[in-house]
């Protein structure tokens, strides 16, 4: 579907707490993140803003040409295989934040 005034891109901004001891497992499921996104159209990039300081917050950014584009990841199947394994490795809540840019 084509909108008037139509964004560039659009973001999903994701913010994980994750378990300090599950790091690792945390940075697998980020890469099977990357491969599952980067299969569906309009799929531009994945940018990871990892913790520093010892923090343990990430910041996921995940970029699509259009909003159709980025629901059709969020609700595909692959995607909710990732969600489904994603709770033990968080010590908190996900975040998400739909981002535009014209």
């Amino acid at each position: 579907m084509t909108y008037p005034h139509q964004p560039d891109h659009i973001t999903l901004v994701i913010t994980h707490g994750v378990q300090r001891e599950k790091r690792g497992e945390y940075e697998s499921w980020l890469e099977k993140l990357k491969t599952d996104a980067g299969r569906f159209p309009g799929y531009q990039n994945v940018n990871i803003l990892r913790p520093v300081h010892g923090e343990t917050t990430y910041t996921v950014l995940v970029r699509f040409d259009n909003i159709d584009n980025l629901y059709h990841w969020i609700q595909s199947d692959q995607r909710e295989i990732r969600e489904a394994t994603l709770a033990n490795l968080l010590s908190g809540k996900e975040y998400i934040e739909l981002r535009t840019q014209t």
